[in-house]
């Protein structure tokens, strides 16, 4: 039980930081090996492993504090990161892991961490409540699922996530665009907020940027089927009003 209380305050840790309190890799292994058929620690997945409650071994870290540490590099993207801003109007049993670093995608737990590759860690913060997480800022999350809105959970969970957010970073969301650089997203950016602006406080200067930034391509928010409505103020096919997935329900969990 010597070092139970320093991994507690890990709380989720690797075979090296077991090393680093041992000061030997073999007694690294007997600890793990020992403390893991005590049911002490429990093993998320190859060489990531997590303390557990001492009175009923149920693991103590959150998912999203997992998420955080698959690899060096791993961070809550996309519906993940919605999720964990309180945003989502589902709850997903999978979480959408950026990483630069590839892992394999696995399961532990009932939730599904499934690997997409990193792009940048522009926005990627570590919550002053909460450091064991690491998670794209609001507007960051925002700009990311406008981009892959199959990564979002679709149109009608974007639209009811966004739908609650009563302010954003304009010059955050300005800072971002420039940094991705890509056409299309500017112009689904501008389209997408358009229905938000009061409710985000978004001047109108901001959405005059994205225009003069879309190009002349004529693009599809969704599927051409669902998108069957040409807006041409920002040269996009879209659904006829996108709002009306608010009218609509849902199922809770997926």
């Amino acid at each position: 039980m010597k070092y139970l209380e320093e991994l507690h305050g890990l709380e989720i840790f690797h075979k090296k930081d077991v090393t680093a309190l041992t000061k030997d890799e073999n007694a690294a292994k007997e600890i793990l090996r020992r403390y893991r058929k005590q049911g002490l620690i429990a093993q998320v997945r190859r060489d990531l492993y997590v303390v557990t409650d001492l009175a009923n071994k149920v693991c103590l870290a959150t998912k999203f504090e997992i998420a955080g540490h698959i690899t060096t590099s791993s961070f809550l993207s996309y519906h993940a990161a919605l999720e964990y801003h309180g945003l989502a109007h589902q709850i997903f049993y999978e979480l959408t892991v950026s990483s630069k670093e590839k892992f394999n995608s696995f399961e532990y737990e009932g939730i599904s961490y499934t690997f997409c590759r990193s792009k940048s860690e522009a926005g990627v913060v570590n919550p002053v409540t909460d450091s064991l997480v690491r998670v794209t800022d609001l507007e960051r999350t925002m700009l990311d699922c406008i981009d892959r809105i199959d990564l979002s959970g679709g149109l009608e969970e974007l639209i009811h996530c966004f739908a609650i957010i009563t302010y954003v970073n304009e010059k955050k969301l300005l800072d971002y665009l420039y940094q991705f650089d890509k056409q299309f997203l500017y112009q689904k950016t501008g389209f997408i907020l358009g229905y938000f602006q009061k409710e985000m406080k978004l001047s109108d200067a901001f959405f005059e940027r994205c225009k003069s930034k879309t190009g002349k391509s004529v693009r599809y928010l969704t599927d051409k089927q669902e998108s069957n409505t040409y807006f041409k103020t920002w040269k996009l096919c879209a659904p006829p009003n996108i709002l009306s997935f608010l009218e609509q329900g849902g199922n809770e969990y997926v």
